[in-house]
């Protein structure tokens, strides 16, 4: 296996050349600033717009009035419990959260718009107190009991025998566990430019990691012949989420470029990105752990309750995925989710994974505790050898025994003494060490790819995925060296525009187990008419040679054996002797029959070290350790990037990040990142470990691998919970584990 590829991007990137969806600036730009309701619950009475309308520099205003013809979001893409909002933007005077989007302001700068935003006059009818508080509010709203998450998992199920009332001496663990509000907060807020080419063809630059997703949307809202509509997207600066869905902004951006006739760029402030762009719900877990005193699991229950919109049906699925983790013969669970007067509750890196499996993991920890058994030790004794929920379905391959070994000599798990506030530093700080199983699900979508040789030995390959950060330029570009034989610094990847082959949207970390095979086609394609065209062309020095005996490699056709005359050739030389200008394949890739045969999971074990000050009640987390079941391993430094990344965030979700919405007006007191607080570098972990087993999945198919985005945020909260614990002695349920958590 070749070395790894240092970052394609790199240079655009750290010399700023790379452009992002609010850096594109086609003549006439004008720009836009969203009317926001400033109640959570009501009726719009009045909006009067005639001051702003007059105001310097104002184009126009954008209102429902002048808002022209919009349909509502394709049901196909919102049903069945998918995340997005299906509510058409200004289509009644109906307010369901504060900062629902009434309007826009469109002028020459985006000074004037705002400045005319002061001179908008809102007159709204309160409809009762906002409902905000989940707890408090569930009993005086709608509480829906949802079928499905994304059309594709049962939000309700029963797997098993009911086995608990067959145990002897059972020992009972339930406790509820809670997770806050967060919001996304990527480097780069939201940001569309729209543009109209003509009456029926719009552009759309936009900050997105679902471009054909977007395409479908804006091309059924609008009414325009999909490809009428181009998507255009090249880097997006982080998403985490909040950019896979249509949301109000982007269709309120284009209908403004319309009213006004000339292209409008709209971009989010800070604070409307927790009101307008997605949010991770509240989350309230009841997890109850019956086992055998010899801790062998019979019966796990995990009920949650959590919210949605008055646009959504998407729920925080806390249950799917964390039932999979252990071998269980009687296993619920079940979701409820109240409306509340918030904004759209949506994905926000492993959806229902962080959440589910921080309330399974400590669990577990609790469980361990009571039967005086080592937390790893109970883990091991419930491996699940097959999916509990799939009728024991077979894993793909699973090799998590193999992480919780190295990750427990990494850390020195076996010298981690049992009892809890055992262990101080010389300064008096408490320490703990503590540990979780990760999981997340390994899936993969059709997609496609085009590849091109062009007479000078370059290579361009097309797909329309998307690069957040996360390295896709750079993992394509590898594999298409690898299946071209062509060196990586004469390919050209291009992504980000919806003219080119079908992708699917960069989430539910898939995107290089899906156009990764598409990539690999289209090179492998392209390959053999490079091959055929070498032996069967009379203009070629391998003219004749069986195509079975030649190869690429370093840009080189080489012959494996050896006869009279030329054994090897340029590329550029046999496109130039034989007169060909290009020449150019097509692939595609989609999960086969393997995905009914087996479970295609990756796993993983988290372990790390905190020092609480027992004064303060501060937490850092001093060592980290990770050992990752991930498939084929593509590139190290990028693996080990996208996962130092992935635990961060789950540093943040563990400590810091909590959204706090003012129970009065429903607005979110703490929307910015002076007061939204996440990990930095003081908050780093002095000492990392991670690893990866890089064991192919042969049932994955080229180019073997699975999934890796989200399974380094997956366990981590539960670890440092575990580890405080173990350190204090104190078992906190709710997250962040903020000083006063400890305090008490």
């Amino acid at each position: 296996m070749p070395a790894p590829l240092p970052r394609v991007d790199g240079r655009e990137k750290v010399t700023g050349t790379a452009r992002y969806a609010a850096e594109w600036f086609p003549d006439g730009l004008a720009h836009g600033s969203l009317i926001q309701s400033p109640v959570a619950r009501g009726r719009l009475v009045e909006l009067d717009v005639s001051a702003a309308a007059k105001a310097p520099g104002v184009i126009a205003v954008l209102t429902r009035e002048n808002r022209g013809p919009l349909r509502a979001p394709p049901e196909d893409l919102l049903s069945q419990g998918r995340p997005g909002e299906s509510r058409v933007p200004l289509e009644d005077d109906a307010i369901h959260w504060a900062g629902q989007h009434l309007g826009v302001v469109i002028a020459e700068t985006p000074e004037a718009a705002r400045a005319a935003l002061r001179l908008v006059r809102i007159r709204v009818e309160a409809d009762g107190p906002a409902l905000t508080r989940l707890e408090e509010d569930a009993s005086r709203t709608t509480v829906l009991t949802p079928e499905m998450w994304a059309g594709r998992e049962k939000l309700q199920a029963r797997h098993g025998d009911g086995a608990l009332g067959r145990v002897e001496s059972l020992v009972l663990s339930a406790a509820n566990y809670v997770t806050p509000i967060e919001h996304h907060h990527p480097i780069e807020p939201a940001a569309t430019m729209a543009e109209w080419l003509a009456p029926d063809r719009l552009l759309l630059h936009d900050a997105t990691r679902g471009i054909k997703m977007l395409q479908k949307v804006a091309s059924h809202c609008f009414e325009l012949p999909l490809p009428n509509v181009r998507v255009v997207c090249p880097f997006i600066g982080g998403a985490f989420g909040s950019k896979g869905f249509s949301w109000s902004h982007i269709l309120l951006a284009a209908a403004a470029a319309r009213l006004a006739g000339r292209p409008v760029r709209l971009v989010l402030t800070r604070a409307q990105m927790s009101d307008s762009n997605g949010l991770r719900a509240r989350t309230v877990q009841a997890l109850t752990l019956g086992a055998a005193q010899d801790g062998r699991l019979a019966s796990l229950r995990h009920n949650t309750l959590t919210h949605a919109s008055a646009s959504t049906g998407y729920a925080e699925p806390c249950g799917v995925v964390a039932s999979k983790i252990y071998a269980c013969p009687d296993i619920e669970i079940s979701h409820r989710l109240a409306r509340l007067n918030l904004p759209t509750p949506v994905p926000m890196r492993a959806p229902g994974e962080a959440t589910g499996v921080f309330a399974l993991e400590c669990a577990m920890d609790e469980l361990a505790e009571q039967l005086r058994m080592d937390p790893l030790a109970l883990r091991e004794k419930n491996h699940a050898d097959g999916d509990p929920t799939e009728g024991g379905r077979a894993w793909s391959a699973k090799h998590l025994r193999e992480c919780y070994r190295r990750g427990a000599e990494i850390i020195g798990w076996s010298k981690r003494p049992r009892e809890a506030a055992a262990t101080r530093l010389p300064d008096g700080r408490l320490v703990g060490w503590g540990m979780a199983t990760a999981i997340y699900p390994a899936g993969q979508s059709p997609a496609a790819a085009t590849a091109r040789l062009f007479p000078d030995g370059r290579a361009v390959v097309r797909s329309a995925t998307h690069e957040a950060g996360t390295g896709t330029l750079t993992a394509m570009t590898q594999l298409a060296a690898e299946a071209l034989g062509i060196p990586p610094e004469r390919i050209r990847f291009e992504l980000g525009d919806s003219d080119f082959p079908e992708a699917p949207v960069n989430g539910g970390s898939r995107l290089t187990a899906s156009v990764g095979p598409a990539v690999l086609a289209a090179c492998a394609d392209l390959r053999g008419q490079v091959i055929r065209l070498a032996v069967g062309s009379r203009a070629s020095p391998l003219h004749g040679w069986e195509e079975s005996n030649l190869e690429i490699a370093d840009g080189w056709i080489v012959a494996r054996a050896k006869r009279g005359g030329p054994t090897k050739l340029r590329l550029e030389e046999l496109l130039h002797r034989t007169d060909t200008t290009a020449l150019e394949a097509t692939g595609s890739a989609q999960r086969g029959e393997a995905a009914r045969k087996w479970s295609f999971f990756s796993f993983g074990a988290h372990f790390c070290e905190v020092h609480v000050d027992p004064g303060l009640g501060t937490v850092s987390v001093a060592r980290w350790v990770s050992v990752l079941d991930i498939g084929r391993l593509l590139n190290e430094p990028l693996a080990r990037s996208q996962v130092m990344g992935a635990v961060l965030f789950g540093l943040g979700m563990a400590l810091m990040e909590e959204s706090v919405p003012d129970r009065r007006t429903g607005r979110f007191v703490n929307a910015s990142l002076a007061d939204y607080h996440v990990p930095t570098h003081a908050d780093t972990p002095a000492r990392w470990d991670i690893k990866f087993l890089g064991k192919p999945d042969p049932n994955m198919g080229p180019p073997f691998a699975r999934g890796l985005g989200e399974i380094g945020i997956v366990g981590v909260p539960a670890a440092i919970a575990n580890a405080v614990w173990h350190a204090t002695g104190r078992r906190v349920r709710e997250l962040p584990i903020t000083p006063d958590k400890l305090l008490i």
